[in-house]
């Protein structure tokens, strides 16, 4: 697997067969790393994808280009806390959204 951009040490951005971007966050995931570098499948802590019931104009890349990591961090505690108190499964996706909704909150 590839790296297709560097979006934070964290975090960076791949690609799938069909080329939607997922992204990928661990620690350090995207360290002293460029586009095309292998990405080391052993620092990935957490997977995330747009389904095609999401917003397709939008990139993920471009969705997380101004957001920290920090909304992120937050966000998959949001949905994570939800997930145990309503007894669901909440798809990965919504973490993009929530973090996207706290950022804009709080600029």
């Amino acid at each position: 697997m590839e790296i297709f951009k560097v979006i934070i040490n964290n975090i960076v951005i791949t690609l799938d067969q069909n080329n939607p971007e997922i992204i990928l966050m661990g620690r350090g995931l995207g360290f002293k790393q460029q586009s095309r570098n292998n990405i080391d499948e052993n620092l990935i802590e957490k997977r995330f994808s747009l389904s095609s019931s999401d917003n397709e104009e939008s990139s993920v890349s471009q969705l997380l280009s101004n957001i920290s990591l920090e909304y992120i961090r937050v966000a998959n505690k949001i949905l994570n806390y939800a997930e145990e108190i309503f007894n669901t499964n909440i798809s990965d996706s919504k973490i993009i959204s929530l973090s996207d909704h706290i950022h804009s909150a709080l600029e």
